[in-house]
């Protein structure tokens, strides 16, 4: 995957609410099930004296399996694909924001390199490495929120791509709505080929 696009795996509903809203939504940590990870947030929090400390989280990896079991696993999940320079540009116009790949740390590297209190955010176990995670934080010192949004626009979105088990007639059904809401007329919407694509049993068939 080229370096100027990632994926952010997530439902249906979440997908709407971007398009339609042209937003995306950075939300309290407190509820990630990766709890190391929240409380590295957390941490970061308290030491920086801050009043609230939001996220949103990426995929620079190619999509994988594991990516639409974990984060997206069933007939409403869908990954959309952004331009990342397009949405790195917008936050240079924003103040609280900070981003950064993650980067992917043993227990044994922590014990020997304590990582600064600025690290936090974008330290997360080694056993993680395959998500490739780049990630969005926003910080506020004396605003104490839950949500906040990131004006886009669909521009920014490359290809949308649905879980590789939605039927034929929802996707249709789907692909219909999202063009007509106002300015994602040209998006790209498919299906994800990765548990069923055709050249690939096609080139099973013609082994020699």
């Amino acid at each position: 995957m080229s370096e100027s696009q990632f994926r952010r795996y997530t439902t249906l509903p979440y997908l709407l609410d971007v398009l339609y809203e042209k937003r995306l939504t950075l939300l309290d940590p407190v509820r990630w099930e990766d709890k190391n990870d929240s409380r590295f947030l957390r941490i970061y929090k308290t030491k920086k004296n801050l009043k609230s400390v939001l996220a949103l989280c990426f995929a620079e990896a190619p999509e994988t399996y594991q990516h639409w079991k974990i984060y997206s696993g069933n007939t409403s999940g869908v990954c959309i694909e952004f331009n990342k320079d397009r949405l790195i540009n917008r936050l240079k116009h924003e103040e609280g924001f900070i981003s950064s790949l993650v980067t992917y740390k043993t227990l044994g590297v922590l014990r020997n390199e304590t990582p600064t209190v600025g690290d936090l955010p974008f330290v997360k176990r080694y056993a993680y490495r395959g998500e490739q995670e780049f990630r969005i934080i926003y910080t506020s010192s004396d605003k104490n929120i839950n949500v906040k949004h990131i004006a886009i626009s669909p521009d920014d979105i490359n290809i949308i791509t649905f879980n590789p088990w939605i039927d034929v007639i929802s996707l249709n059904s789907i692909k219909s709505i999202i063009k007509i809401i106002e300015g994602c007329e040209k998006i790209k919407v498919r299906r994800s080929t990765i548990t069923e694509n055709d050249e690939w049993k096609m080139i099973g068939e013609n082994s020699i």
